[in-house]
C-alpha cells in the first residue's frame, strides 16, 4: 500500500491545479489519471484576463501560440437578428485564448510532474473506506492507496462523491448537441453565438484546423422536438454561414451542459473541485477558468496550517462564483424576448425566480459544507504565498467583460 498526503482523482485542469499548489507546499501528492474518452468537449476557451491566472498556476509555458490561438473577440446574435462583435483588443484585461484542450491538459500534467507530484495511470477505482486517520482507496489487482486528504476532480462523473453518497443538485437539464469537423468557416478567430427559439448555437475555430459547432438546448425540448440538427442549423441567421458548408454533413453527439452543484463541496479530509463541485452553463465561458482558479485555491487551502479558515474562505468564493453565474445567466436570458411561445427562454427568465433559486441553493450548500468541515492534522504542512488573482477580481472581471456574448 502506498501512502501520500493528498490524493487527487482526476488529472484535468482542476485536479492538476490542485496538485500544483499542494505539491508546491511540500505535500506528497498523487494524481490518479484514468483513460480519457476518444471525444472530449471541444472549443474550450479562456476569456481575457484568465491567461495570467493559468500561467501563475502552471507556469509561462502552459499557453503558446504554437499550440493554441489568440481569440480576437466574440460575435453574438442575441435579442435581434444583428451580428454584433465585441473586440478583445479594446479589453483592458488583455487577450483571450482558444485552446487545444488535449495539448493544454498534457502541458498541465507535465507541469504537475515537474512540481514533484506523481501521476498514476489507473483503469479501475474501487471501494473507498475511511479509517481513523486516513482514506483507503482500492485500485484493483491488489493495488491501493492511503492518504490523509482526498480530492474529487473527476468531473461530472463524480467518482468519489458518488462513493460518499453526495448528491448532485441540478438547476436544469441542458445539453449540447455538438460536432467537430474540418474547418471551412468564415475565418473569424473567436466564438460566435446565436440565440434561437429553443436554445442557442455556438461555433469556434480550433487550433488544430478543425471547428466545433454546438446547439445548446434542454433535454426534453430536444427529445420531443424535431431532433434534426441540420434543419435547425439552416434556420439560423448567421451561425450556419459562419460555421461553413461542412457543418451540413457533420455528425453531432450529445453532451451534458447543465448548471449543477454538489450537495456538499467538502467534508472531513475531503473536498471536490471542477465539475465535480460545480458545473456552469457554457454561455458564461467560465468553466475552465473557474476549475483552474478554484483548484489552485483548494490546493493552497489544504496546505494551510489553519485549514478550517482556509476552507471556509474557499467555500465562500465558490458561492460567489455560482451567484455571479446565476446573475449573468438570468441577465442574458432576459435580453431574449423574440419567442413568447418558447419553452427554453421563459425557464431562464422566470429566474429572477431562477437566479434567486440558484443563489439560495448555493447558500444552503455552503452552509452545509461549513458545518461538515473539520480540521485535519497538518503539522508537516507549510503556508505558501499564491500569486494568482483573487476570486472576486477574476470572476467579476471575466464574466462582466468577456462572456460568450460579450458587451451589449
Amino acid at each position: 500500500m502506498r501512502d501520500c498526503d493528498v490524493l487527487i482523482v482526476g488529472a484535468g485542469p482542476a485536479g492538476c491545479a490542485t496538485a500544483m499548489l499542494a505539491a508546491r507546499s511540500g505535500l506528497s501528492t498523487v494524481v490518479l489519471d484514468r483513460p480519457r474518452p476518444a471525444q472530449m468537449w471541444a472549443g474550450e476557451s479562456l476569456p481575457p484576463g484568465m491567461g495570467n491566472l493559468v500561467r501563475s498556476v502552471f507556469g509561462a509555458d502552459i499557453l503558446s501560440e504554437s499550440d493554441h490561438r489568440c481569440a480576437v473577440g466574440t460575435r453574438s446574435v442575441w435579442g435581434s437578428t444583428a451580428l454584433v462583435e465585441t473586440d478583445f483588443l479594446a479589453n483592458p484585461l488583455g487577450e483571450g485564448w482558444i485552446l487545444d484542450r488535449a495539448r493544454f491538459d498534457a502541458a498541465a500534467r507535465k507541469a504537475v510532474l515537474a512540481q514533484g507530484a506523481d501521476i498514476v495511470q489507473v483503469r479501475h477505482i474501487g471501494p473507498l473506506t475511511q479509517g481513523l486517520s486516513a482514506w483507503h482507496l482500492d485500485l484493483g489487482d491488489g493495488a491501493s492507496l492511503r492518504t490523509r486528504f482526498l480530492v474529487d476532480a473527476s468531473g461530472r462523473s463524480r467518482i468519489l462523491l458518488r462513493r460518499l453518497s453526495i448528491r448532485r443538485i441540478a438547476a436544469d437539464r441542458q445539453i449540447a448537441i455538438l460536432s467537430v469537423y474540418p474547418d471551412d468557416g468564415d475565418g473569424y478567430c473567436g466564438t460566435t453565438v446565436e440565440a434561437v427559439a429553443e436554445g442557442w448555437w455556438y461555433t469556434t475555430p480550433l487550433p488544430c484546423g478543425r471547428r466545433v459547432l454546438a446547439y445548446v438546448t434542454d433535454t426534453d425540448l430536444w427529445q420531443h422536438g424535431t431532433r434534426n440538427w441540420h434543419a435547425l442549423l439552416r434556420q439560423t441567421h448567421h451561425v450556419g454561414r459562419c460555421a461553413g458548408r461542412r457543418a451540413l454533413s457533420a455528425w453531432p453527439n450529445a453532451y451534458p451542459a447543465g448548471t449543477a452543484q454538489a450537495e456538499h463541496l467538502a467534508g472531513e479530509n475531503w473536498l471536490a473541485v471542477g465539475d465535480a463541485a460545480m458545473s456552469f452553463d457554457p454561455l458564461s465561458s467560465q468553466g475552465l477558468a473557474s476549475a483552474v482558479l478554484m483548484g489552485a485555491k483548494a490546493g493552497d487551502a489544504i496546505a494551510r496550517p489553519n485549514r478550517d479558515a482556509a476552507f471556509e474562505a474557499w467555500a465562500e468564493d465558490y458561492r460567489m462564483l455560482f451567484a455571479e453565474h446565476a446573475d449573468l445567466r438570468t441577465y442574458y436570458a432576459g435580453l431574449e424576448r423574440r419567442w413568447p411561445d418558447s419553452a427554453f427562454w421563459p425557464r431562464r427568465q422566470e429566474t429572477g425566480n431562477q437566479a434567486r433559486a440558484l443563489r439560495g441553493m448555493s447558500r444552503a450548500i455552503i452552509s452545509r459544507t461549513s458545518e461538515q468541515l473539520s480540521s485535519a492534522s497538518s503539522a508537516s504542512s507549510t503556508s505558501l504565498v499564491c500569486d494568482f488573482p483573487s476570486t472576486r477580481e477574476s470572476a467579476s472581471s471575466a464574466m462582466a467583460r468577456s462572456s460568450a456574448i460579450g458587451s451589449r
